[in-house]
C-alpha cells in the first residue's frame, strides 16, 4: 500500500476564507511601500496638464483660548 500524502489547505480549497500556513500572507514585500493615501493614485494615471484641485474642507488652525482653564470640577 502506498503512503498517503497529506495535502495542504491551499491545494484543497480556493474559497479565500482559509489561509495556507506555509505561504506568506503579507500584501507588500519588505522593499515595497504601500500607498498610505488611497489606491486611487495606483489605479489611475496622473495627468500632467491638470493639477489636482484644492480641498474644499476649511483649514483649522489651533487657536489658544484667551481664558485660562479653571481647576474646579463638578464631580465630588
Amino acid at each position: 500500500m502506498a503512503p498517503v500524502k497529506t495535502k495542504c489547505i491551499c491545494e484543497l480549497c480556493s474559497c479565500g476564507r482559509h489561509h495556507c500556513p506555509h505561504l506568506p500572507t503579507k500584501i507588500y514585500d519588505q522593499t515595497e511601500k504601500p500607498c498610505l493615501l488611497s489606491e486611487y493614485t495606483e489605479n489611475y494615471p496622473l495627468y500632467h496638464t491638470y493639477l489636482p484641485r484644492e480641498s474644499f474642507k476649511p483649514r483649522r488652525e489651533y487657536q489658544k483660548g484667551s481664558v485660562p482653564m479653571e481647576g474646579l470640577t463638578t464631580s465630588s
